[in-house]
Protein backbone atom coordinates (compact mmCIF):
# COMPACT_ATOMS: atom_id res chain seq x y z
CA UNK A 1 0.00 0.00 0.00
CA UNK A 2 1.16 3.45 -0.93
CA UNK A 3 -0.10 6.96 -0.10
CA UNK A 4 -0.80 9.86 -2.06
CA UNK A 5 -0.53 12.53 0.46
CA UNK A 6 1.86 11.04 2.61
CA UNK A 7 3.00 14.01 4.11
CA UNK A 8 -0.55 14.14 6.47
CA UNK A 9 0.94 11.19 8.00
CA UNK A 10 2.96 13.10 10.52
CA UNK A 11 -0.69 13.64 11.81
CA UNK A 12 -0.46 11.01 13.94
CA UNK A 13 1.41 12.52 16.04
CA UNK A 14 -1.43 13.95 17.00
CA UNK A 15 -2.63 10.24 19.16
CA UNK A 16 -0.64 11.70 21.71
CA UNK A 17 -3.14 14.10 22.66
CA UNK A 18 -6.01 11.83 23.90
CA UNK A 19 -3.29 9.28 25.62
CA UNK A 20 -2.82 12.65 27.93
CA UNK A 21 -6.33 13.39 28.39
CA UNK A 22 -7.11 9.80 29.53
CA UNK A 23 -3.67 9.53 31.53
CA UNK A 24 -4.87 12.96 34.14
CA UNK A 25 -8.19 12.57 33.96
CA UNK A 26 -10.08 11.60 37.10
CA UNK A 27 -12.91 10.60 38.45
CA UNK A 28 -15.46 12.71 41.28
CA UNK A 29 -15.18 10.92 44.60
CA UNK A 30 -18.83 9.42 45.90
CA UNK A 31 -19.87 11.11 48.65
CA UNK A 32 -21.48 8.89 51.31
CA UNK A 33 -23.97 9.88 54.12
CA UNK A 34 -23.78 7.80 57.07
CA UNK A 35 -24.96 8.31 60.73
CA UNK A 36 -21.58 7.94 62.98
CA UNK A 37 -18.21 6.82 62.35
CA UNK A 38 -17.91 5.35 65.73
CA UNK A 39 -17.62 2.03 64.46
CA UNK A 40 -15.32 2.65 61.89
CA UNK A 41 -11.57 2.15 62.31
CA UNK A 42 -8.78 3.83 60.14
CA UNK A 43 -6.89 2.00 57.51
CA UNK A 44 -3.22 2.41 56.90
CA UNK A 45 -2.94 5.25 53.99
CA UNK A 46 -1.31 4.25 50.32
CA UNK A 47 0.44 6.51 48.54
CA UNK A 48 -1.69 6.64 45.11
CA UNK A 49 -0.31 7.95 41.93
CA UNK A 50 -3.23 10.66 40.05
CA UNK A 51 -1.95 9.45 36.69
CA UNK A 52 -3.50 6.15 35.69
CA UNK A 53 -5.23 4.98 32.66
CA UNK A 54 -9.12 5.81 32.88
CA UNK A 55 -11.57 4.27 30.37
CA UNK A 56 -9.04 2.04 28.63
CA UNK A 57 -11.38 0.37 25.78
CA UNK A 58 -12.69 3.88 25.55
CA UNK A 59 -9.24 5.29 24.73
CA UNK A 60 -8.62 2.27 22.17
CA UNK A 61 -11.06 2.87 19.99
CA UNK A 62 -10.99 6.74 19.98
CA UNK A 63 -7.11 6.36 19.09
CA UNK A 64 -8.18 3.78 16.38
CA UNK A 65 -10.66 6.54 15.10
CA UNK A 66 -8.37 9.57 14.40
CA UNK A 67 -5.76 7.21 12.95
CA UNK A 68 -8.43 5.79 10.21
CA UNK A 69 -9.36 9.54 9.81
CA UNK A 70 -5.77 10.50 8.87
CA UNK A 71 -4.96 7.53 6.55
CA UNK A 72 -7.84 8.53 5.04
CA UNK A 73 -7.08 12.09 4.25
CA UNK A 74 -3.36 10.80 3.05
CA UNK A 75 -5.18 9.00 0.24
CA UNK A 76 -4.23 5.42 0.64
CA UNK A 77 -3.96 2.89 -2.81
CA UNK A 78 -3.00 -0.45 -3.35
CA UNK A 79 -1.71 -2.14 -6.29
CA UNK A 80 -3.60 -4.97 -7.55
CA UNK A 81 -2.42 -7.06 -10.08
CA UNK A 82 -3.80 -7.46 -13.48
CA UNK A 83 -3.30 -9.71 -16.63
CA UNK A 84 -2.95 -7.57 -19.60
CA UNK A 85 -3.69 -8.47 -23.53
CA UNK A 86 0.24 -8.38 -25.67
CA UNK A 87 -1.27 -6.56 -28.51
CA UNK A 88 -4.50 -4.81 -29.38
CA UNK A 89 -5.74 -3.97 -32.52
CA UNK A 90 -7.89 -0.99 -32.97
CA UNK A 91 -9.81 -0.12 -36.27
CA UNK A 92 -10.90 2.96 -37.80
CA UNK A 93 -14.90 2.58 -38.16
CA UNK A 94 -14.54 4.47 -41.67
CA UNK A 95 -12.17 1.68 -42.87
CA UNK A 96 -14.46 -1.28 -42.12
CA UNK A 97 -16.39 -0.24 -45.87
CA UNK A 98 -13.85 -1.44 -47.50
CA UNK A 99 -12.87 -5.25 -48.92
CA UNK A 100 -9.02 -4.49 -48.79
CA UNK A 101 -9.53 -4.38 -44.74
CA UNK A 102 -11.02 -8.01 -44.35
CA UNK A 103 -7.76 -9.24 -45.65
CA UNK A 104 -5.71 -7.52 -42.52
CA UNK A 105 -8.74 -8.95 -40.53
CA UNK A 106 -8.38 -12.10 -41.36
CA UNK A 107 -4.32 -12.65 -40.79
CA UNK A 108 -5.23 -11.53 -37.35
CA UNK A 109 -5.40 -14.96 -34.62
CA UNK A 110 -8.57 -15.71 -32.99
CA UNK A 111 -8.61 -14.79 -29.40
CA UNK A 112 -6.54 -11.36 -29.91
CA UNK A 113 -8.02 -8.09 -29.06
CA UNK A 114 -9.87 -6.04 -31.88
CA UNK A 115 -11.37 -2.90 -30.63
CA UNK A 116 -13.38 0.31 -32.76
CA UNK A 117 -11.20 4.01 -32.57
CA UNK A 118 -14.20 5.40 -30.94
CA UNK A 119 -14.98 6.03 -26.80
CA UNK A 120 -14.78 3.61 -24.88
CA UNK A 121 -13.13 1.27 -27.29
CA UNK A 122 -15.83 -1.09 -27.90
CA UNK A 123 -14.57 -5.07 -28.69
CA UNK A 124 -14.86 -5.16 -32.70
CA UNK A 125 -17.33 -8.24 -33.34
CA UNK A 126 -16.12 -9.32 -37.37
CA UNK A 127 -19.55 -10.99 -37.82
CA UNK A 128 -21.45 -7.40 -37.35
CA UNK A 129 -19.22 -4.76 -39.23
CA UNK A 130 -21.84 -3.96 -41.64
CA UNK A 131 -23.61 -2.06 -38.64
CA UNK A 132 -20.99 -0.24 -37.36
CA UNK A 133 -21.73 3.71 -37.24
CA UNK A 134 -19.23 5.77 -39.91
CA UNK A 135 -17.76 9.00 -38.77
CA UNK A 136 -14.54 10.39 -38.35
CA UNK A 137 -13.48 10.41 -34.77
CA UNK A 138 -11.21 12.77 -32.52
CA UNK A 139 -7.71 11.12 -32.99
CA UNK A 140 -5.54 12.96 -30.32
CA UNK A 141 -8.30 12.50 -27.61
CA UNK A 142 -8.21 8.79 -27.97
CA UNK A 143 -4.96 8.57 -28.23
CA UNK A 144 -4.43 9.73 -24.51
CA UNK A 145 -7.70 7.58 -23.89
CA UNK A 146 -5.60 4.57 -24.82
CA UNK A 147 -3.67 5.03 -22.01
CA UNK A 148 -6.35 3.03 -19.85
CA UNK A 149 -6.32 -0.14 -21.53
CA UNK A 150 -4.62 -3.32 -20.15
CA UNK A 151 -2.43 -3.90 -22.82
CA UNK A 152 1.32 -4.05 -23.48
CA UNK A 153 1.32 -2.93 -27.32
CA UNK A 154 -1.58 -1.02 -29.25
CA UNK A 155 -1.60 -1.00 -33.33
CA UNK A 156 -4.06 1.62 -34.36
CA UNK A 157 -5.42 1.12 -37.75
CA UNK A 158 -6.75 4.64 -39.31
CA UNK A 159 -7.54 7.13 -42.72
CA UNK A 160 -5.37 9.75 -40.53
CA UNK A 161 -7.97 12.16 -41.84
CA UNK A 162 -7.50 16.34 -41.14
CA UNK A 163 -10.79 17.10 -39.62
CA UNK A 164 -10.06 14.13 -36.86
CA UNK A 165 -7.85 16.34 -35.81
CA UNK A 166 -9.07 18.97 -32.59
CA UNK A 167 -7.14 20.49 -29.66
CA UNK A 168 -3.51 20.29 -28.89
CA UNK A 169 -1.45 17.38 -29.40
CA UNK A 170 -1.10 15.21 -26.69
CA UNK A 171 1.36 13.34 -24.33
CA UNK A 172 1.08 9.71 -24.03
CA UNK A 173 2.64 7.27 -22.20
CA UNK A 174 1.09 4.26 -24.00
CA UNK A 175 3.47 2.38 -26.73
CA UNK A 176 1.24 3.19 -29.81
CA UNK A 177 1.42 1.99 -33.07
CA UNK A 178 -0.14 4.10 -35.74
CA UNK A 179 -0.93 2.78 -39.17
CA UNK A 180 -2.43 5.09 -42.07
CA UNK A 181 -4.76 3.15 -44.46
CA UNK A 182 -4.94 5.38 -47.94
CA UNK A 183 -8.28 3.48 -48.97
CA UNK A 184 -10.04 6.42 -50.01
CA UNK A 185 -11.36 7.00 -53.71
CA UNK A 186 -11.08 10.28 -55.19
CA UNK A 187 -15.01 11.61 -55.85
CA UNK A 188 -17.34 14.27 -56.54
CA UNK A 189 -20.09 14.12 -53.77
CA UNK A 190 -23.35 16.79 -54.08
CA UNK A 191 -24.12 18.45 -51.00
CA UNK A 192 -26.82 21.14 -51.99
CA UNK A 193 -29.12 21.61 -54.06
CA UNK A 194 -30.99 25.14 -54.80
CA UNK A 195 -33.91 25.83 -57.37
CA UNK A 196 -33.31 29.03 -58.95
CA UNK A 197 -36.87 29.63 -61.09
CA UNK A 198 -36.26 27.14 -63.57
CA UNK A 199 -33.19 26.03 -62.96
CA UNK A 200 -31.23 24.38 -59.96
CA UNK A 201 -28.00 25.27 -58.83
CA UNK A 202 -25.65 22.40 -57.67
CA UNK A 203 -22.75 22.81 -54.44
CA UNK A 204 -20.40 19.85 -55.00
CA UNK A 205 -17.50 18.95 -52.94
CA UNK A 206 -14.43 17.05 -53.90
CA UNK A 207 -12.06 15.64 -52.18
CA UNK A 208 -9.23 13.07 -51.99
CA UNK A 209 -6.21 12.82 -49.78
CA UNK A 210 -4.75 15.67 -50.70
CA UNK A 211 -6.74 18.05 -50.64
CA UNK A 212 -10.52 19.70 -50.65
CA UNK A 213 -12.53 21.62 -53.27
CA UNK A 214 -15.81 23.12 -54.12
CA UNK A 215 -18.30 23.17 -57.56
CA UNK A 216 -20.77 25.06 -58.01
CA UNK A 217 -23.13 24.24 -61.31
CA UNK A 218 -25.83 25.85 -62.49
CA UNK A 219 -28.13 23.25 -64.34
CA UNK A 220 -31.22 23.43 -66.00
CA UNK A 221 -34.38 21.50 -64.47
CA UNK A 222 -35.03 19.61 -67.03
CA UNK A 223 -30.78 18.58 -68.34
CA UNK A 224 -30.05 14.66 -68.39
CA UNK A 225 -27.40 15.17 -65.81
CA UNK A 226 -29.39 15.36 -62.89
CA UNK A 227 -32.50 12.97 -62.24
CA UNK A 228 -35.81 14.13 -59.38
CA UNK A 229 -37.85 12.35 -57.44
CA UNK A 230 -41.74 11.93 -58.45
CA UNK A 231 -42.10 15.08 -56.34
CA UNK A 232 -39.65 16.77 -57.62
CA UNK A 233 -38.31 18.04 -53.98
CA UNK A 234 -35.50 15.72 -53.90
CA UNK A 235 -32.41 15.35 -56.28
CA UNK A 236 -31.27 11.78 -56.75
CA UNK A 237 -27.50 10.79 -57.76
CA UNK A 238 -25.32 7.96 -57.35
CA UNK A 239 -22.47 7.41 -55.25
CA UNK A 240 -20.23 4.01 -55.30
CA UNK A 241 -22.93 2.09 -56.50
CA UNK A 242 -25.24 3.50 -54.41
CA UNK A 243 -28.10 5.95 -55.10
CA UNK A 244 -28.30 8.85 -52.65
CA UNK A 245 -30.77 11.53 -52.50
CA UNK A 246 -30.42 15.85 -51.20
CA UNK A 247 -33.22 17.80 -50.75
CA UNK A 248 -33.51 20.57 -53.60
CA UNK A 249 -33.53 23.96 -51.82
CA UNK A 250 -36.63 26.64 -52.92
CA UNK A 251 -34.24 29.64 -52.46
CA UNK A 252 -35.12 31.84 -50.36
CA UNK A 253 -34.53 36.24 -50.29
CA UNK A 254 -32.12 36.83 -47.06
CA UNK A 255 -34.15 39.80 -45.10
CA UNK A 256 -31.70 41.86 -42.96
CA UNK A 257 -32.91 45.07 -41.00
CA UNK A 258 -30.27 47.88 -40.64
CA UNK A 259 -31.30 50.13 -37.65
CA UNK A 260 -29.06 53.17 -37.09
CA UNK A 261 -29.59 56.43 -35.22
CA UNK A 262 -28.05 59.28 -36.86
CA UNK A 263 -24.74 59.44 -34.82
CA UNK A 264 -24.01 56.44 -35.96
CA UNK A 265 -25.18 57.11 -40.63
CA UNK A 266 -22.00 56.62 -41.43
CA UNK A 267 -21.59 52.88 -40.41
CA UNK A 268 -24.69 52.16 -41.26
CA UNK A 269 -24.06 53.56 -45.31
CA UNK A 270 -20.81 51.33 -45.01
CA UNK A 271 -22.64 48.14 -44.12
CA UNK A 272 -25.49 49.17 -46.77
CA UNK A 273 -23.05 49.16 -49.31
CA UNK A 274 -21.40 45.86 -48.13
CA UNK A 275 -24.79 44.08 -48.04
CA UNK A 276 -25.31 45.33 -51.71
CA UNK A 277 -22.14 43.94 -53.08
CA UNK A 278 -22.44 40.51 -51.23
CA UNK A 279 -26.14 40.41 -52.64
CA UNK A 280 -23.96 40.56 -56.59
CA UNK A 281 -21.83 38.11 -55.71
CA UNK A 282 -23.55 35.28 -53.78
CA UNK A 283 -26.36 35.63 -57.10
CA UNK A 284 -29.04 35.48 -54.18
CA UNK A 285 -32.18 38.15 -53.68
CA UNK A 286 -31.12 40.29 -50.53
CA UNK A 287 -33.73 42.40 -49.13
CA UNK A 288 -32.59 45.07 -47.20
CA UNK A 289 -34.62 47.09 -44.73
CA UNK A 290 -33.40 50.57 -43.34
CA UNK A 291 -34.92 52.12 -40.32
CA UNK A 292 -34.55 54.61 -37.42
CA UNK A 293 -37.85 54.09 -35.31
CA UNK A 294 -38.25 50.65 -34.00
CA UNK A 295 -41.96 51.50 -32.87
CA UNK A 296 -43.64 49.45 -35.75
CA UNK A 297 -41.06 46.99 -36.55
CA UNK A 298 -41.67 42.83 -35.91
CA UNK A 299 -37.80 41.86 -35.31
CA UNK A 300 -38.43 38.48 -35.83
CA UNK A 301 -38.95 38.56 -39.60
CA UNK A 302 -35.49 39.08 -40.16
CA UNK A 303 -32.85 36.50 -40.75
CA UNK A 304 -30.15 39.18 -39.39
CA UNK A 305 -30.56 42.20 -37.55
CA UNK A 306 -27.86 45.32 -37.03
CA UNK A 307 -28.79 47.20 -34.57
CA UNK A 308 -26.27 50.48 -34.70
CA UNK A 309 -28.02 52.46 -32.12
CA UNK A 310 -26.27 52.83 -28.45
CA UNK A 311 -30.19 51.80 -26.92
CA UNK A 312 -30.47 48.18 -25.40
CA UNK A 313 -31.09 45.15 -27.93
CA UNK A 314 -34.63 44.33 -28.58
CA UNK A 315 -35.43 40.52 -27.97
CA UNK A 316 -35.61 39.08 -31.10
CA UNK A 317 -34.65 35.28 -32.47
CA UNK A 318 -32.85 36.88 -35.33
CA UNK A 319 -29.16 37.06 -35.62
CA UNK A 320 -27.72 40.27 -34.30
CA UNK A 321 -25.07 42.30 -35.00
CA UNK A 322 -24.54 45.39 -32.95
CA UNK A 323 -22.66 48.20 -32.14
CA UNK A 324 -19.64 47.84 -29.69
CA UNK A 325 -16.63 49.89 -30.10
CA UNK A 326 -13.73 47.78 -28.16
CA UNK A 327 -10.05 49.15 -29.34
CA UNK A 328 -8.45 45.52 -28.06
CA UNK A 329 -10.71 43.50 -30.14
CA UNK A 330 -8.86 41.71 -33.12
CA UNK A 331 -11.60 41.61 -35.38
CA UNK A 332 -13.99 43.97 -37.04
CA UNK A 333 -17.02 42.01 -35.80
CA UNK A 334 -16.53 39.57 -33.11
CA UNK A 335 -18.38 36.81 -31.14
CA UNK A 336 -20.66 37.86 -28.48
CA UNK A 337 -22.04 36.05 -25.59
CA UNK A 338 -24.27 33.90 -27.18
CA UNK A 339 -23.75 31.72 -30.53
CA UNK A 340 -26.63 34.55 -32.42
CA UNK A 341 -25.05 37.71 -30.86
CA UNK A 342 -21.69 39.58 -32.46
CA UNK A 343 -20.35 43.19 -31.73
CA UNK A 344 -19.75 45.32 -34.83
CA UNK A 345 -16.35 46.54 -32.84
CA UNK A 346 -14.41 50.04 -34.66
CA UNK A 347 -16.69 53.07 -36.25
CA UNK A 348 -16.43 51.85 -40.45
CA UNK A 349 -13.90 54.15 -42.47
CA UNK A 350 -12.69 53.14 -46.05
CA UNK A 351 -9.67 52.00 -44.99
CA UNK A 352 -10.82 49.64 -42.33
CA UNK A 353 -13.87 48.13 -44.35
CA UNK A 354 -11.18 46.86 -46.76
CA UNK A 355 -8.42 45.81 -44.70
CA UNK A 356 -10.72 44.06 -42.29
CA UNK A 357 -12.38 42.00 -44.94
CA UNK A 358 -15.65 43.44 -43.45
CA UNK A 359 -17.92 42.17 -46.64
CA UNK A 360 -16.60 38.62 -46.11
CA UNK A 361 -17.42 38.92 -42.42
CA UNK A 362 -20.96 39.82 -42.99
CA UNK A 363 -21.16 37.09 -45.67
CA UNK A 364 -20.35 34.80 -42.51
CA UNK A 365 -22.85 36.03 -40.60
CA UNK A 366 -25.41 35.55 -43.09
CA UNK A 367 -24.51 31.99 -43.59
CA UNK A 368 -25.87 30.81 -46.76
CA UNK A 369 -24.73 27.48 -46.67
CA UNK A 370 -25.12 26.14 -42.97
CA UNK A 371 -26.61 23.02 -43.88
CA UNK A 372 -24.16 22.26 -46.41
CA UNK A 373 -21.07 23.82 -43.81
CA UNK A 374 -22.31 20.58 -41.79
CA UNK A 375 -21.90 18.07 -44.57
CA UNK A 376 -18.31 18.94 -45.32
CA UNK A 377 -16.57 17.25 -42.73
CA UNK A 378 -18.25 13.92 -43.44
CA UNK A 379 -16.63 14.19 -46.86
CA UNK A 380 -13.45 15.38 -46.03
CA UNK A 381 -11.26 13.17 -47.10
CA UNK A 382 -7.60 15.02 -46.17
CA UNK A 383 -5.10 12.67 -45.18
CA UNK A 384 -2.41 13.92 -42.75
CA UNK A 385 1.23 12.65 -42.59
CA UNK A 386 1.90 9.88 -39.80
CA UNK A 387 4.91 12.24 -37.94
CA UNK A 388 1.59 15.30 -38.10
CA UNK A 389 -1.19 12.42 -36.52
CA UNK A 390 1.00 10.50 -34.02
CA UNK A 391 1.16 12.22 -30.40
CA UNK A 392 4.15 13.19 -28.70
CA UNK A 393 5.76 10.52 -26.37
CA UNK A 394 6.63 11.16 -22.73
CA UNK A 395 9.84 10.70 -21.62
CA UNK A 396 7.92 10.21 -17.99
CA UNK A 397 9.71 6.46 -16.98
CA UNK A 398 6.38 3.62 -17.31
CA UNK A 399 6.08 1.11 -14.86
CA UNK A 400 6.69 -1.89 -16.35
CA UNK A 401 4.79 -4.27 -14.16
CA UNK A 402 0.79 -5.18 -14.96
CA UNK A 403 -0.78 -3.53 -11.76
CA UNK A 404 -3.38 -1.49 -11.55
CA UNK A 405 -4.42 1.35 -8.34
CA UNK A 406 -6.98 0.69 -6.37
CA UNK A 407 -8.63 3.32 -4.04
CA UNK A 408 -9.32 2.48 -0.52
CA UNK A 409 -10.71 5.25 1.21
CA UNK A 410 -14.36 4.45 -0.04
CA UNK A 411 -13.92 1.35 2.19
CA UNK A 412 -12.35 2.93 4.87
CA UNK A 413 -15.15 5.97 5.70
CA UNK A 414 -17.19 2.92 5.86
CA UNK A 415 -15.50 1.91 8.73
CA UNK A 416 -14.85 5.14 10.19
CA UNK A 417 -18.78 5.88 10.19
CA UNK A 418 -19.05 2.28 12.23
CA UNK A 419 -16.68 3.26 14.79
CA UNK A 420 -17.68 6.68 15.49
CA UNK A 421 -21.27 5.24 16.11
CA UNK A 422 -19.53 2.71 18.53
CA UNK A 423 -17.60 5.18 19.61
CA UNK A 424 -20.36 7.68 20.86
CA UNK A 425 -22.92 4.57 22.45
CA UNK A 426 -19.76 3.76 25.10
CA UNK A 427 -19.27 7.41 25.98
CA UNK A 428 -22.43 8.43 26.69
CA UNK A 429 -23.01 4.62 28.48
CA UNK A 430 -19.48 5.36 30.45
CA UNK A 431 -20.38 9.12 30.26
CA UNK A 432 -17.37 10.37 29.16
Amino acid sequence: MFFLNPTYLWALLGLLVPIAIHLWSKKEGKTIKIGSIKLLDESDSKQTSSIQINELWLLVLRLVLLSVLIVIIAGPQIKKKVSTIPITYIFESSLLQYEEIYTILDTIEEGESLRMLQTDFPELQKDQLDSVDIKVPNYWQLAKEMETLETDSIVVFTNGFRSGIKGIRPKVNKDVNWVILDLEKPFDQPIEAVKKESKIQLLSVSSDHDGLSFNKQLLSSNSDSITLNTPKDSLIFSLEKKKNSIPLINEKTITILLFYEDSLSNEMKYCNAAFRAISKYINRPVELQIEKKKDTIDFDTFDLMVWLSKNPIPKTSAKVLAYRPDELAHNIIEEGPSSRTFYLTSPLNTENSINKHLSEELLYLIDIHKEAKEKIDLYDKRVMDIKELSPLVSNLKIDKKNASIFDISQWLWIVLVFLLIIERIIAKYRRQ
